[in-house]
């Protein structure tokens, strides 16, 4: 019993000193500006009619008063995580103007499996929205502009789901993936892949991040960014400057290859990505469109 209850103390004191040391860095926290802001759109939800294997349960989020069709995604979180531990960025995400259905996998103890599983039932979920009669995204979500997001086992499931799903899926990010072993059918993915890792994540080891990307097909457009002084729980932690640097990225490689907004590249290879690098954002970094 003592030696449990040590270890137990052992991790909490880790944890603090990794938070530490990660606000130490990360200096006076910067209020969200620009795509870490919250969009134009006002945030509209619905749990109707969302019931359906594959998943526990759901929330679609729409911008409110939807006239035009929009691209939708799905979005969760990782192990022991609830959809409701997400709702900062599907939210955020869809007051920039997406279609989101964050989801709570049907076992939060289990593998990345379960998550593909998820992603895949979210997928099926809003092509079904978008044509049933009393969804209030009728006709409104663009079935060839999907993707699929995700943090720790929740991106690693979409990473999964998307090897499998092909050219059902335009878009991927995954934030802080975790696989817990080899998994080579995420090698088949055509979607447009980001991967954002921390380099004080010690769950998600940069290294592994790295790793998933040199695997992904080299004709896909892909960009892996290791935040420097990012750890692991930050993702569903207080704000910081680490998290919507995160927030940026994440919204501007959607921007771009779910809208097609070629004015988003330059987060990725141009003047915007040159500020990053001078305000020493990444501790590594690789594109490729």
């Amino acid at each position: 019993m003592k030696k449990i209850i040590a270890s137990a103390a052992a991790s909490v004191l880790t944890l603090c000193m990794l938070t530490l040391v990660s606000v130490a860095h990360a200096g006076v926290y910067t209020p969200a500006e620009g795509l870490a802001a919250r969009g134009d759109s006002a945030v509209c939800t619905s749990t109707a009619g969302l019931w359906r294997w594959g998943y526990h349960s759901a929330r679609l989020s729409y911008p409110c008063g939807l006239k035009e069709k929009a691209p939708a995604i799905t979005l969760t979180g990782g192990y022991t995580n609830i959809k409701e531990q997400m709702y900062w960025l599907s939210d955020h995400l869809t007051s920039h103007g997406y279609v989101v259905l964050t989801i709570t996998p049907y076992n939060v103890f289990g593998t990345p499996p379960v998550w593909e599983s998820a992603h895949k039932a979210g997928i099926e979920e809003l092509l079904q929205q978008n044509r049933t009669w009393y969804s209030p995204v009728r006709n409104r979500i663009d079935t060839d502009r999907l993707g699929m997001m995700g943090y720790s086992m929740g991106g690693g499931g979409a990473l999964l789901a998307a090897g499998d799903l092909g050219n059902t899926v335009k878009a991927v990010v995954g934030l802080s993936p975790y696989l817990d072993r080899e998994q080579p059918y995420y090698a088949n993915i055509s979607a447009s892949t980001l991967l954002i890792g921390g380099s004080f994540d010690f769950t998600a080891l940069p290294n592994a991040v790295a790793s998933y990307y040199e695997t992904l097909p080299a004709d896909t457009s892909r960009a892996l960014a290791i935040i420097r002084y990012l750890n692991h729980l930050d993702w569903v932690g207080f704000p910081s400057s680490m998290k919507n640097r995160g927030k940026i990225l994440s919204t501007a490689w959607l921007n771009r290859h779910l809208k097609d907004d070629s004015r988003f590249d330059d987060w990725f290879d141009g003047d915007k990505h040159d500020q990053h690098l001078a305000e020493d954002w990444f501790s590594r970094y690789a594109y490729s469109r």
